[in-house]
This record gives C-alpha cells, structure tokens and sequence, in this order.
C-alpha cells in the first residue's frame, strides 16, 4: 500500500471510530430492569371512572396490575398478570414492554398489550393490539397511537 493509500485508509477507520463513539445508542435493559420502569400508581382523573376507563391503574413489582374505578375506590374494579414477552428503550429514552394479559372477564382468552413511559417516568401509555385463545396468533401493538379508541395515558401519583 503507498502512503496516499496508507492515510486513506487511517482517515476511513478515524472517521468510522469517531461516528461510533458520538452515535446515539439505545440503551440494552434487562426485560425485569425495564418493567420496574413501570411500577407505581398512575392516574388520570378525566376517565369516566368505569370499567372500560379507570382512573387509576397500578403496576405492581410482582408483576400484577390492577385498575381503581377512581382515586377514592376501596377496591380495584380488576386484577391481572403481566407476562413481559419484550421490551426496549428507544432514542429519545422512552421505554416499551410488550406483554400478555390474560383476560380476566373471560377465561381462556389473552390480551396482548404495548405500554410506554417516557424517559422522566412521569407518564404511562398502554395500547391494546388482539385478544386471541392461543398466544401463536396475538397480534402486538409496535406503537402508541393516542388517537385508537384502545389507547389510554396516565400520570404518575
């Protein structure tokens, strides 16, 4: 190789090493690391208050969640599991879990679920995607879309 070669090719690998190092890169969680993301009481008083529309859920670190009608019920109005199948964290540091949630109104069904909380943990997204009897057909959701009927937003408490 000549020297014009020879510093050629040091430029490509200086410039190559430098575009790694200033690169944005997501961030590599564990699947129970990015869960605990999640965990806390969130709420958002503007829901009616109904089944369909609580006013608060709660991720538990047991991997339980459950849904208050309002701020001031005794008891939640439903229970469920958290089955993580994924998670990741995007660019902008928001973090996403993909998951099942066996249904709770009608045995044997699964729901699959997207949920998001933004990089400050201050504000949860779920978005509903299938409820299938088998987990080999559930269809899950791969973004938020706040304008889908089976879209919700909560705050933390």
């Amino acid at each position: 190789m000549n020297r014009k070669g020879a510093w050629s090719a040091f430029f490509v690998l200086a410039a190559s090493a430098l575009a790694l190092t200033v690169a944005p890169r997501l961030q590599a969680l564990s699947d129970e690391e990015a869960y605990r993301r999640f965990v806390g009481t969130w709420v958002n008083t503007e829901y009616a208050g109904t089944p369909e529309q609580a006013q608060v859920t709660v991720v538990k670190p047991d991997h339980v969640g459950e849904d208050w009608l309002t701020p001031d019920s005794e008891s939640p109005a439903a229970q469920w599991k958290f089955i993580v199948k994924k998670t990741w964290v995007d660019e902008e540091g928001n973090t996403y879990c993909q998951y099942i949630a066996p249904s709770s109104k009608n045995p044997g069904w699964l729901n699959a679920w997207l949920m998001r909380v933004d990089k400050a943990r201050k504000v949860i997204e779920f978005q509903w995607g299938s409820a299938q009897t088998s987990e080999s057909i559930l269809v899950f959701p791969k973004t938020i879309n706040p304008k889908d009927s089976m879209y919700s937003i909560l705050y933390r408490k």
